[in-house]
């Protein structure tokens, strides 16, 4: 690689006694973990203006103060986890061993059944539940408790608008609809 310089750039011709002397020097490089592509790029790369009055000083100078920094030993490999014990399966059937991967006592397919289980009767629960009332009668329930029975029923048009609860007067979220206030 040292002698091939010569075609990137005539100025950094060297003979073979002196890619010699500079061969273990770069063979730091490689053993740094350098390719010998980048190395030959660093050696080539913004050379001085002037040019270079001796080639082999000016590569030993770029190979010594370019070096880069010893590549630390790789980590030791790190020890797979212990392998956990088999246990037995709490779920319904058949006994039958698993092995749980955290504090589980059902296997995977016991713990889906456990699951639909669960999920069905909820289900169910909710169907037996009445549907919740919709905002408007939940609004006119609560205007209704504020004003007491006696005044809430039997209102017409000539009763005048319905009475805004104070907590929704308060927060400002209900407008008068004749003043826009």
């Amino acid at each position: 690689m040292l002698l091939s310089l010569r075609h990137a750039n005539p100025q950094l011709h060297l003979g073979v006694r002196e890619a010699r002397g500079l061969a273990e020097v770069a063979a730091e490089w490689i053993r740094r973990g350098v390719s010998a592509a980048d190395l030959r790029r660093a050696l080539i790369s913004e050379l001085p203006r002037d040019g270079v009055r001796s080639a082999v000083g000016f590569l030993r100078h770029r190979l010594v103060q370019k070096l880069p920094a010893p590549v630390a030993d790789p980590a030791p490999p790190v020890a797979p986890p212990p392998v956990r014990e088999f246990i037995v399966c709490e779920g319904e059937g058949e006994e039958h061993v698993f092995r749980p991967a955290g504090d589980e006592t059902l296997c995977g397919p016991c713990a889906r059944e456990a699951n639909r289980v669960y999920w069905a009767a909820r289900r169910a629960e909710m169907e037996n539940e009445p549907d919740p009332l919709p905002w408007r009668e939940r609004v006119a329930a609560i205007i209704e408790g504020e004003q007491g029975p006696e005044r809430g029923r039997g209102r017409g048009a000539e009763a005048g608008p319905l009475a805004v609860p104070a907590v929704m007067r308060a927060s400002g979220s209900v407008r008068d609809a004749a003043t826009g206030a």
